[in-house]
């Protein structure tokens, strides 16, 4: 039967490896004023490791992220920087000397100075436990022998700046790039009664980070 939606909503934490309950812990990382993509709650964030802006976060799902690396269906180990996490909002001091707390990241958002830091960066929250597991929305049929083999991970989509709800992440997950230096590997299905037909999209699956693929494994 079908599912009830194939529209994606990012990256959902759930329970961590082994069926352990989730803490749902979050870290601070930093990300640099005026960024070159958007970054949206439930997306795949990594650390850059090229360029002039080395070490501050960048989204992982643009077809180019701001380190100039491979994102999205195209993201690979062989040359993407490693996946820290998932991205769960952000707080900042908008031009105007607001504090302000957000979803989501626009392409190019500029801050004024956090007085109480003495910088202009933004200050990001990510879930980055490597045990994390997350449900995401496949885009395309997921065989039960794919799963029950581990033998591929997956990327997420490519997207646009303003494809988000809110702030909120609409990727979903590439069956079609499916590779071992991909991204996520499939734990098992989401067993969610309304989305639970992996034999078309839209079918939602629990997914894990890639020992290779995070920064952390």
């Amino acid at each position: 039967m079908a599912n009830a939606s194939t529209t994606g909503f990012g990256l959902r934490m759930v329970m961590n490896v082994g069926n352990t309950p989730a803490t749902s812990g979050q870290s601070e990382y930093q990300m640099q004023t005026a960024p070159g993509v958007a970054t949206n709650k439930g997306d795949p964030v990594s650390i850059q490791d090229a360029g002039g802006a080395q070490g501050f976060l960048q989204d992982a799902s643009f077809t180019t992220t701001d380190d100039t690396g491979n994102g999205g269906t195209a993201w690979t180990t062989a040359n993407s920087a490693l996946l820290a996490g998932v991205f769960n909002g952000a707080f900042f001091i908008d031009p105007s000397g607001k504090p302000t707390f957000a979803n989501n990241i626009v392409a190019g958002q500029t801050t004024s100075t956090d007085y109480n830091t003495g910088s202009n960066n933004i200050l990001c929250f990510v879930n980055d436990n490597p045990f994390q597991e997350y449900v995401v929305k496949a885009d395309a049929a997921v065989t039960q022998a794919a799963i029950a083999a581990q033998a591929a991970n997956y990327n997420t989509n490519n997207y646009t700046a303003t494809a988000n709800l809110n702030g909120q992440s609409i990727t979903t997950l590439d069956i079609g790039s499916a590779a071992a230096t991909s991204m996520f590997k499939i734990v098992r299905s989401a067993n969610d009664p309304e989305n639970n037909d992996l034999t078309v999209a839209g079918g939602n699956v629990v997914v894990a980070i890639a020992q290779q693929s995070g920064l952390y494994s």
